[in-house]
């Protein structure tokens, strides 16, 4: 009798394994977080954590032709959804633009890319945002 409850609770459980996959819930999806980074000559402005990429860079965009008070027109530069991204920019207005897992890895790429336009001088780095959920 021992050896039959043993083969049942085994069966039992097996089978309650075969069915926990259709029963478990989903994940939830990941909602988006948009970024942006928009710039003109001597001047950014950015965004994260948006619900869209048109707020993102309508925000990055208003933040950067606020700062200016100028009529110069803000570009947008990158924008990016749940990771990081950077601007950096030399001194005879190249610039270069990246998105990474970080800050870091966003500014060191970014640098990067602008050193490559005019490595005769170093570019800096201007600005480096996340968003991140």
């Amino acid at each position: 009798m021992t050896a039959f409850r043993s083969r049942f609770r085994l069966r039992c459980a097996l089978a309650a394994l075969a069915w926990l996959p259709l029963c478990a819930t989903p994940a939830l999806a990941v909602a988006p977080s948009w970024g942006a980074i928009a710039a003109r000559p001597g001047g950014y402005g950015y965004s994260f954590n948006q619900t869209s990429r048109a707020a993102a860079e309508r925000v990055a965009r208003a933040q950067c032709e606020g700062a200016a008070g100028r009529s110069t027109r803000c570009e947008v530069r990158v924008y990016f959804d749940r990771s990081c991204a950077a601007l950096a920019t030399g001194n005879f207005g190249e610039w270069g633009t990246a998105i990474g897992p970080d800050r870091k890895a966003a500014g060191q790429a970014a640098v990067a890319q602008c050193d490559g336009h005019l490595p005769t001088e170093p570019c800096k780095l201007a600005v480096s945002v996340c968003s991140l959920p």
